[in-house]
């Protein structure tokens, strides 16, 4: 019974609290599998302990990161970025090579590159848009497009990145995803709030 309490207040408390939200895309099995075993080999190696690696189920590549949102302005941030989007067409990405960054300094992310960079680049630009007309301040900083695999430790240095290619895994982006981020002690949760398809389609919602 007090666990059943505890579920239903956590749950209360995640759809009245404030929301750390963020625009992404999902990736499919194939490609969850090519980037997660990518990391998987990276973390074996000499220097894979310094950093922090983002586990397969989080695997994502994030369009515009929002932070902390009232609940209510969830269904208007979904609809502005649908309208933003409904001139857009799917598309394929296809994973590229690894990387780090930023460059010439010691690195703070792992990655793994994205192509074609302009389909990404436009979808991008279009949620930026969305939120922008939804009330959210524009984002300052140049959109570049990876997939983040881990994120470096303090004063850590990641392993090499040589000699590891990764399979040329192609997956279909059909939609953004709003999602929600939860600190749990095992790590960040995300759950999807709002699914946005391309071409302007009807939505799905996946509250919490």
């Amino acid at each position: 019974m007090q666990a059943k309490r505890a579920a239903r207040r956590s749950r209360a408390e995640f759809t009245q609290a404030g929301l750390r939200t963020f625009f992404a895309i999902e990736l499919d099995d194939s490609a969850r599998r090519a980037a997660a075993e990518a990391g998987s080999v990276l973390r074996a190696r000499p220097g894979g302990d310094a950093v922090r690696w983002v586990r397969p189920e989080n695997l994502h590549v994030t369009l515009r990161f929002l932070g902390d949102i009232e609940p209510a302005r969830v269904a208007s941030l979904a609809a502005q970025v649908r309208a933003q989007t409904a001139a857009l067409t799917p598309f394929a990405l296809q994973l590229g090579a690894l990387a780090s960054f930023p460059p010439g300094r010691r690195p703070r992310v792992v990655v793994l590159e994205l192509a074609p960079e302009a389909p990404l680049a436009a979808l991008a630009e279009a949620v930026e848009r969305g939120v922008v007309a939804a009330g959210c301040a524009p984002e300052p900083r140049a959109f570049r497009g990876h997939l983040t695999l881990g994120r470096v430790r303090e004063r850590g240095m990641p392993p090499s990145l040589a000699e590891l290619a990764v399979p040329p895994a192609v997956f279909e982006v059909t939609e953004s995803v709003l999602f929600a981020s939860e600190l749990h002690p095992s790590g960040s949760r995300y759950t999807p709030l709002e699914r946005v398809p391309l071409g302007g389609a009807s939505q799905s919602s996946h509250h919490p």
